[in-house]
This record gives structure tokens, C-alpha cells and sequence, in this order.
């Protein structure tokens, strides 16, 4: 016996025929045989396997939020806590939203629920039961006939719900459908937000802070033209390069694929550390000083600097970011396309505006003699170890290793004896001793070889005979797209898959790792484009037939405890 055959899973339609140009509600019904439940969409316990709905979309037809109902608490004899479980006849939501310009006619969407079935005595093999949704297309101003009405009113509640999850492209479109444009703008600004609290940041803030900080005796005015200037550089670089890779299918953030690209980052990073050394000043083209005369001195170069952080932000990959991508790239607007872009990242922006007046504001401190020199040597020094981290994919591991430890030490070393200041406080005294000892620590720890985990994961390089292989030994894929310029890649690198727990599973799922950071693997090149990888790091999963499950696709960083039931239902 197998889950599937304990329930009954069907469609229920909110419409007989849907005009185009809108989002609708839909319904899908468990119908579980007497005596048998399924676990709910949030087990009471990590190992057992959640039920879960996933609706692909179609050409002119988006999938949007599914909505799961609360599961009813149930004590059973071999549980030691009520389990949250769906029993009797249970109904799972979603939104769906269809494009105006879908051509009228029958739709089939892609359906899949994945559960396991069990008794009060035990569970029986997981299932995915799957049907084809029967969507029939009307034009937008056919009439609309309502069916199913006591379904949908006993359900009202349902799509009130905060547990749900969305589907890639389809949260944006249904929003868009169900909200209209200013409040989906808000939307995609808030969404560049909540990019804030990724990793992929972490490069920026030093960058700020040095670039503001080693600005001096700035009036508040000015610094803030400069922080917007910043931002707007940033956020018309940004949305360029999404706007591109959303219109080609090209990767979002490749171009930190080309070595000439590293070399520039990395160039403009050591040129401006030398301005804060005091070789020479930041100054504007001549034409630019002319034109807009003294007031305007400095704000191309802020501009400037702007646009190549957004070089920097563009792998800020995540389910939100992936999303409009496939939104932005089914619709084919490039007006649109760009104004979204621009509004997520002028989200993503809005703290480095807040950041830069705050470094700024620094050189406006009292008595900014000598201790303001030392203050840009120290900026100056991280801009140099800036220029160093982006060239890290260029350099052999060891020698980068190397280079940027002796750097932090040769930095640490310098801050103390450079500029000599005479007459300086003991407070200043100690602060300039912490931030020297800090960098020749930092220098030091990246020396001190890491210890390997005890169980460690046995990586294969991905390939199509690597997959083939995997399938014929019956065994599921996991497959990790990552590049060397990936802040959250490396993350997943040093927390995630080091895990004991996580490295365990090597024996049972094959771990194999597709690195495009250069872009010059064509086995790798071949995989992006088959499983339409468009930012990093992406994480799929193949079950033991070489399919894909799409509902364990992860875009983004996810720690150890979230990754590990990906794993397990995986391996299933």
C-alpha cells in the first residue's frame, strides 16, 4: 500500500472558465480514508515528512502563494506529544494569477502533492500524487460565472492564513494582479530591504565606510548629496545588470566572472586606498568642475563609486530576487523591468545611505588634527584589503591565503607607528593599539590552518555522467552552483556543509559541486542552462530518477537545521 492510495486529491475550481487579466483563488481537496492522516505543512517533529503542494506554471499563467491549513493536534500511542496532522477531508489554497495577454483555450498546470500517509500504528512510504490542473482561458471581458460558492465560504479564513510559501515569479505577479503597480512598487522596495539582512552585503559596508569615512570636514548637506549620488550609482548599475540577465537568462552577478572585471573592482579599490594615504585628491574631470563649478567637485566620483558597488551587489540572490527575475523576464517590458530593478535596489540601498552620513560624520568631529590622518590610514588600509578579497578568484587559494594575511599584518604593524602623533591622549592611545592588534590578529587567524570536520563531504564535480551515474546506482542528486565571488556560497562553505549531520548524508545522496566562477566550464555552462540557473548560490535536488524536485530548489544561504530536512526529504 502505498500514501497514495489512503487519500483522494482533486482540483476545485473557484470559476467554470477564468478571463484573463486577473488573480483567482483556488482550492485542492485530501480526501484521507478513514482511520488515516497525513502530517500537517508544519510537523510537530523535524524528521517527519510535511505535506506540501506545488503548482508549476504555464505560459501566461503564474502560481502564486499556497495556503495551508492549521493541522489538528492528535496524541497517538507511539508519539510521546500530539502530532499536528490533516485528516477527513482537508483543503490546501492558492493563488493564481493569468496574464491578459494568455491566449484563450484549455491550460494544463503541472500539480504536485507530496505526503505520507499513516495510521494510529504506523506510516506507510511517502508519495508524490500528481494531476494536471485544467485551467479554461477566457477573454478578459467574457463573463465570469462563479461556481463552488459553500466550498469557498467555508474556506474564506483559509486564504487569511500566514502559513504559506511562495512560487518563484508567481508572489509578484499575483501581488501586482491583486494590488496594482504603486503598492507592488512598495512591495519590491521593501523586498530590497530585507536584502539587508543577507550576506551577501558584507562586502559593502567596509567599502562604505572607508569611502565616507576618509571624506573630510564634509557639511551635512554635501555628505548627503553624496550618500544619495552613492546610491543612485549603485542602484543604476544594479538595475542594468538584473534588467540583462533578466531579459537573456544570463547569470545575475556573472559579470564578476571575467577576470577584467575582478581587475577593475580591484584596481579602483587600491586607487582610492592611495587618496586616503594622502598621494592625491579625489577630483572630478575638468569638464565636470567647469560646468557645475565647486559645488559639484567630487560628486561624479561619488556617482562612480557608486556603480561599481553595484557591480559588487548584483549576486544578491535569494527566492525574492529570483522571483523577479522570472517575473521581469516572462514579461518582456523593459521599461517595467527597470523600474523594478531600480526600486529593489534602491531598498537594498537606503541603509548604506544611513551608514555613509554616520561614517562621514566622523571627520566632523572636534579637534581633527593628526588623529583624523590616522583615522583615513586605517580606511586606506581597508580599502587595500578590499582590493585584495575581490582578486581572490584570480590567486591560488594558498597564495591569496597568504597575501591577504601579511597584508592585515603589515597594516596592523603600520598603524602604530604611522602618522607619528605627538601629544596624543591615552584614550586615543588605546583605541589606535586595539584597532593595530586587531588587524594583526585578523592576519594571524587566516595563517592558523582551519581543523576539518571529523566527517567530511565527499564532492563530486558535476557533470551529465556524474547525474547518469547517480541514477544508476538508484541514489538522489544534490547539486551546489557556486562561484568564488559569492559571499553567502562561502557561507554555506564554512557553517552548512561542514556539519557533521549534513556530511553524513554523502553516503546516501551524491554531493556534487558545479563552480561557474570563471564561466569557462562548458560541462557547468550546460548544466546553469539546463536547470535555468540564474544567480548563485542555487542548491537542486535530483531524486533517483534524474528528476528534478523542485520544491527543494534553494536560492540563498540556509543553515544547517533548515538544510538537513531538505536532505531527508531527498533521500526519500
Amino acid at each position: 500500500m502505498k500514501s497514495s492510495d489512503v487519500v483522494i486529491f482533486a482540483p476545485v475550481h473557484r470559476m467554470e472558465r477564468y478571463p484573463a487579466g486577473a488573480s483567482y483563488k483556488m482550492l485542492f481537496s485530501l480526501k484521507f480514508r478513514e482511520g488515516w492522516h497525513s502530517q500537517s505543512h508544519t510537523p510537530s517533529m523535524p524528521n517527519l515528512i510535511p505535506t506540501k503542494l506545488t503548482v508549476a506554471g504555464n505560459e501566461g499563467i503564474s502560481p502564486g502563494r499556497v495556503f495551508y491549513p492549521e493541522g489538528k493536534l492528535t496524541k497517538f500511542a507511539f508519539s510521546q506529544e500530539p502530532l499536528s496532522t490533516y485528516e477527513g477531508t482537508t483543503y490546501i489554497g492558492v493563488n493564481i494569477a493569468i496574464d491578459t495577454s494568455t491566449k484563450p483555450g484549455e491550460h494544463r498546470l503541472p500539480v504536485t502533492l507530496t505526503l505520507q500517509a499513516c495510521d494510529e500504528k504506523a506510516c506507510i512510504m511517502p508519495a508524490n500524487i500528481t494531476l494536471d490542473l485544467r485551467v479554461i482561458v477566457v477573454a478578459p471581458d467574457a463573463p465570469a460565472v462563479e461556481i463552488n460558492h459553500d466550498v469557498f465560504s467555508m474556506n474564506e479564513e483559509l486564504f487569511k492564513a500566514k502559513d504559506g510559501e511562495y512560487i518563484a515569479g508567481g508572489d509578484i505577479k499575483t501581488y501586482l494582479t491583486e494590488h496594482g503597480l504603486p503598492l507592488t512598487y512598495l512591495f519590491i522596495f521593501l523586498g530590497g530591504l530585507a536584502l539587508n539582512l543577507t550576506p551577501c552585503v558584507y562586502p559593502l559596508i567596509p567599502i562604505t565606510v572607508s569611502y565616507f569615512g576618509g571624506e573630510s570636514e564634509q557639511k551635512r548637506r554635501r555628505l548627503f548629496v553624496h550618500s544619495v549620488l552613492y546610491l543612485l550609482g549603485m542602484a543604476m548599475t544594479y538595475s542594468m545588470l538584473g534588467l540583462f540577465a533578466a531579459m537573456t537568462g544570463s547569470l545575475f552577478g556573472g559579470l564578476l566572472q571575467h577576470w577584467a572585471v575582478i581587475a577593475v573592482i580591484a584596481g579602483a579599490m587600491a586607487v582610492l586606498s592611495l587618496a586616503m594615504f594622502g598621494f592625491y585628491e579625489i577630483r572630478p574631470p575638468a569638464f565636470l568642475t567647469q560646468i557645475g563649478g565647486k559645488n559639484r567637485q567630487g560628486f561624479f566620483g561619488t556617482f562612480m563609486m557608486g556603480a561599481t558597488v553595484g557591480i559588487i551587489a548584483a549576486p544578491c540572490i535569494g527566492p525574492f530576487v529570483l522571483g523577479l527575475l522570472t517575473f521581469v523576464g516572462e514579461k518582456g517590458d523593459l521599461f517595467l523591468g527597470f523600474t523594478m530593478f531600480f526600486t529593489l535596489a534602491v531598498g537594498l540601498g537606503i541603509p548604506f545611505v544611513i551608514l555613509a552620513l554616520f561614517s562621514g560624520a566622523v571627520s566632523s568631529l572636534p579637534r581633527s588634527g593628526m588623529w583624523m590622518v590616522w583615522v583615513k590610514h586605517v580606511f586606506g588600509f581597508i580599502m587595500l584589503v578590499m582590493a585584495v578579497y575581490f582578486l581572490q578568484p584570480l590567486l591560488p587559494d594558498r597564495l591569496f591565503g597568504y597575501i591577504l594575511s601579511g597584508l592585515l599584518i603589515i597594516s596592523g604593524a603600520a598603524l602604530v607607528f604611522i602618522p607619528k602623533i605627538k601629544g596624543a591622549g591615552k584614550a586615543f592611545r588605546s583605541i589606535r593599539w586595539a584597532v593595530s592588534l586587531a588587524f594583526v590578529a585578523a592576519g594571524a587567524y587566516l595563517l592558523y590552518p582551519s581543523t576539518a570536520p571529523a566527517v567530511a563531504v565527499k564532492w563530486e564535480k558535476a557533470s551529465i555522467a556524474a547525474i547518469d551515474g547517480a541514477k544508476a546506482q538508484g541514489k538522489p542528486v544534490m547539486i551546489d552552483f557556486s562561484a568564488e565571488w559569492c559571499v553567502p556560497c562561502k557561507e554555506l562553505e564554512h557553517y552548512t556543509f561542514p556539519d557533521p549531520r549534513v556530511a553524513a548524508y554523502s553516503t546516501d545522496v551524491v554531493f556534487m559541486k558545479a563552480d561557474i566562477t570563471k564561466g569557462d566550464d562548458a560541462e557547468n555552462e550546460s548544466l546553469k542552462k539546463r536547470f535555468r540557473v540564474i544567480g548563485v548560490p542555487t542548491i537542486i535536488f535530483l531524486d533517483k530518477n534524474g528528476t528534478e524536485l523542485g520544491d527543494l530548489r534553494l536560492a540563498g544561504f540556509e543553515n544547517a537545521e533548515d538544510f538537513l530536512k531538505r536532505l531527508d526529504r531527498a533521500k526519500q
